[in-house]
């Protein structure tokens, strides 16, 4: 039991990371309920007032940190690498670590989950709020829920970054072939379509066989997030002086943009090379077909654990949507009665799923 500071001090060291999340969730949760009340009673929750401002400092001094960072690396450097995900910009980073010219050089992540959600001109921020909004509802449960902890005015500032870019500092995109990465990429050209300075691309899908496959080992990546730093510093020695994207190429990218944003679903998936827009249940038979599949390894009505379900469709899917994802439409099929749950849905590893009515 907690009765002083020493033994909440305790109790916060025992705690993991998930789980003081989630305390400092609810104390957040609270405070803003209780201050939104004070305008039905008249009466001024002082202690959840405070707890609001702390929470508001400590939002606007990391804003304005990150917004300082980014435009300092974006405004003063001879090279910048630009990948879609910290994941990826992560591997590109410790790739190039040992490439010389290190000091002029930086990286900037478009951490954007591109393959889903309603998209629009992005530029514009009622635009970038209701799309927030609608990955908000449906992620803001999941323990990959980083979305939900960026402000629209981060995901704006995405735009601000890109699109002010000196000119005389080279560009290098990194992007796989993928509905996330290939919209980032797409989006990125539209942001950079006044640029005259010339822009490379590096596509590592399509290289990744060319320079690591051989007659005994065949393997297909689906994002740059999966290659290692040393095969990632390869492909740059590849396509080290290659030559950048032409005009053509880069008007065709722009006009892939306006016409992929401009479609009404809201999943993105490449379909013979090129992306499609679906509505979001496109991959839910497929999701059942591998639940079916682990089923029939277990106990008739045997409930399992929504992780490995989820593990099994990332594994299988020649898409890459994100386990995110994959958890939000199992969700929607508890909720449509295709699926029992038994647990807590706070995150997949905490609840078990069955067929309904097994």
């Amino acid at each position: 039991m907690i009765e002083s500071i020493f033994d909440f001090d305790q109790e916060l060291h025992h705690m993991n990371e998930d789980e003081l999340r989630m305390l400092l969730r609810e104390l957040y949760l609270r405070a803003d309920r209780a201050v939104s009340q004070e305008v039905d009673t008249g009466r001024t929750d002082e202690f959840a007032a405070k707890v609001q401002s702390i929470f508001k400092r400590l939002d606007d001094r990391r804003n304005r940190d990150q917004a300082e960072k980014q435009a300092l690396e974006a405004q003063k450097t001879h090279e910048i690498h630009i990948a879609f995900g910290d994941s990826p910009l992560g591997s590109i980073k410790v790739a190039m670590g040992n490439v010389p010219g290190r000091s002029g050089r930086r990286f900037f992540s478009m951490s954007d989950y591109y393959a889903i959600g309603p998209l629009g001109d992005l530029t514009n921020k009622l635009n970038v709020q209701r799309r927030h909004l609608w990955l908000l509802e449906r992620f803001h449960m999941s323990e990959h829920g980083r979305y939900a902890a960026q402000g629209v005015d981060e995901l704006l500032h995405i735009n601000q970054v890109v699109s002010s870019i000196d000119e005389e500092t080279r560009i290098t995109i990194w992007y796989a072939n993928n509905g996330h990465e290939r919209t980032g990429l797409v989006y990125a050209m539209h942001l950079l379509r006044d640029r005259k300075s010339p822009i490379y691309v590096i596509e590592t899908k399509e290289l990744y066989p060319q320079l690591f496959n051989t007659p005994e080992v065949q393997y297909e990546i689906r994002g740059t997030g999966e290659i290692p730093p040393e095969k990632l510093l390869k492909m740059w020695h590849h396509c080290e002086h290659d030559e950048p994207l032409s005009s053509e190429e880069r008007r065709q990218m722009e006009q892939e943009w306006l016409h992929l944003s401009a479609q009404p679903g809201h999943l993105r998936l490449m379909q013979d090379g090129i992306i499609q827009s679906f509505s979001e249940d496109a991959i839910d038979e497929f999701i059942m077909q591998k639940f079916t599949e682990v089923a029939s390894t277990r106990q008739p009505g045997e409930f399992i654990k929504s992780a490995r379900i989820v593990g099994e469709v990332l594994g299988h899917l020649e898409q890459a949507v994100g386990d995110t994802f994959i958890e939000y439409r199992i969700r929607q099929l508890i909720l449509q009665g295709r699926l029992d749950m038994e647990g807590m849905p706070h995150a997949m590893r905490f609840y078990s799923i069955r067929l309904a009515n097994s």
